[in-house]
């Protein structure tokens, strides 16, 4: 093979190349032992080591050494510079622990500017990892073999993705924990509009959160305590938004912000969800705001309506609902996952339901690795062993991530212990508990407010915590080699 016949086959760059390689390797490689029995030669990481080392000081790789190399061993060579590559790349993350490769700032550019790490001459995306599924390390997935993530075009079609700039990221500690405040907002039904009518043939019910004076002061409170309570990440409930108090929102935490990140180190509100905008019907639509700027991070559409049925109405007592037959959410539904990056990890938010039916998007959440899901609900208290922590356990298995959920008091507060007996919380947090992945062992914190504009505290009255997701080097072998 001539070098000019080379160079149209494998790119140079090592993120183009690393997407070729792993769409052309046979699936078989991964589906039994041989990857893993590969892994551990020493000669195979040896030779990893030298195609990072020609990478990490070149900044490509030359097409011919390429197809020599995939010549003689087929798809063991193809495997070898897979992971040289990948030792190459956690040197293009700005969330690695790696650093000092200037070789490799086109490709750091690239991903900074376009999301993704490589470039147009390939579909899809090329991320970097994380997270790292939250069970007992075994015999690994394709995927889970390497430090980014291959997110094929169908799924990438489905994502709306986005690095967050530098003037808005917190930049977390990996190593340190962060704190969330979760606080409960509506207390009783008086904080809520909640409406049943006819739509298509079926009965349908819609909420939204009173836009009352009260509101809108235990809202100042809610920033207030916050920035008491030390926490850098808050996560407000489902049906507590609206287009006003989005605003409302927007204004008091901004114009309290302060530069002094000791004193008041709050810098990412999920603002919970509500109905946004002017369609009928609108979204349930989540929206994360930048404390500091007052923009709008990301914005999630709820992808699946809820419906009630007949006992749950009758348990819940909600207002003027039928007595009879079930009741449709009324909202549009989102057909897409919006997803961000930043030093606290790859976020993405599902909304009460979608917890409960991520299996319907849970290609696209593995498939680019998020690493921390915000889960606004508007439910019957939390439970301990029920769907909410259920839901979360799914995703830490899964992705590796952490879960932290946050609900009201008013469903609560309308259900008699007797009907709902067993201790009551208003948020969870929960993820793997060690980086190692050495068990089936999760994390879990669950917290409880009295009060609307409290924050859900544990039993030991601190705050619950989550670890900002992070490419560890602990989770590769093969990254220790190339240090």
């Amino acid at each position: 093979m001539t070098d000019q016949s080379a160079t149209a086959v494998y790119p140079a760059e090592p993120a183009d190349l690393f997407v070729h390689l792993y769409d052309t390797i046979a699936d078989d490689v991964f589906q039994g032992w041989t990857a893993t029995r590969w892994h551990r030669r020493e000669r195979v990481r040896r030779e990893a080591n030298e195609i990072a080392e020609t990478v990490l000081e070149h900044g490509v790789l030359d097409p011919a050494v390429t197809a020599e190399i995939v010549a003689e061993h087929g798809d063991l060579g193809r495997f070898t510079i897979l992971l040289g590559l990948d030792v190459a790349l956690a040197h293009a993350s700005p969330y690695a622990p790696f650093h000092d490769a200037p070789a490799l700032a086109g490709v750091l550019v690239t991903y900074l500017t376009e999301g993704r790490l490589n470039g147009p001459g390939t579909t899809g995306a090329l991320l970097p990892r994380c997270a790292f599924p939250g069970r007992p390390r075994g015999l690994r997935t394709k995927a889970e073999f390497f430090g980014v993530h291959r997110v094929p075009q169908a799924e990438w079609d489905r994502i709306d993705h986005r690095i967050l700039p530098t003037v808005n990221d917190p930049h977390f500690s990996r190593d340190e924990p962060v704190a969330v405040g979760c606080a409960p907002v509506l207390e009783t039904y008086d904080d809520i509009e909640i409406e049943f009518g006819e739509r298509h043939g079926m009965t349908v019910y819609r909420l939204r959160p009173m836009d009352s004076s009260g509101i809108r002061s235990r809202i100042k409170a809610i920033v207030r305590r916050l920035d008491e309570s030390g926490a850098q990440l808050a996560v407000m409930p489902e049906a507590s938004l609206t287009d006003a108090l989005l605003e409302h929102w927007k204004e008091v935490a901004f114009d309290t912000a302060a530069r002094d990140r000791d004193r008041r180190p709050l810098r990412f509100i999920m603002l919970g969800s509500g109905p946004l905008g002017d369609a009928d019907p609108p979204p349930n639509r989540a929206v994360l705001l930048d404390r500091w700027t007052g923009q709008e991070l990301l914005v999630q559409d709820k992808l699946s309506g809820f419906t009630l049925d007949a006992a749950q109405m009758r348990l819940w007592r909600l207002p003027d609902a039928p007595a009879s037959g079930t009741a449709v959410e009324y909202a549009r539904p989102g057909t897409r996952i919006s997803v961000v990056d930043s030093s606290l990890g790859r976020l993405a938010v599902l909304i009460c339901e979608d917890l409960g039916r991520s299996i319907d998007w849970e290609r696209e959440l593995r498939s680019c690795g998020v690493s921390h899901l915000l889960v606004p609900i508007f439910s019957k208290p939390i439970l301990e062993h029920r769907w909410e922590e259920q839901g979360a356990e799914r995703q830490v298995a899964s992705l590796g991530g952490w879960v932290a959920v946050s609900n009201s008091l008013a469903v609560g507060a309308a259900v008699p212990d007797g009907d709902l007996p067993g201790a009551r919380y208003t948020c969870l947090v929960a993820g793997p508990k060690s980086l190692h992945r050495a068990a089936y062992e999760m994390d879990r914190q669950f917290g409880v407010a009295r009060t609307g504009g409290e924050l859900g505290r544990l039993a030991t009255s601190e705050l619950p915590r989550v670890f900002p997701g992070a490419a560890y080097e602990v989770w590769h072998e093969h990254w220790q080699d190339g240090k």
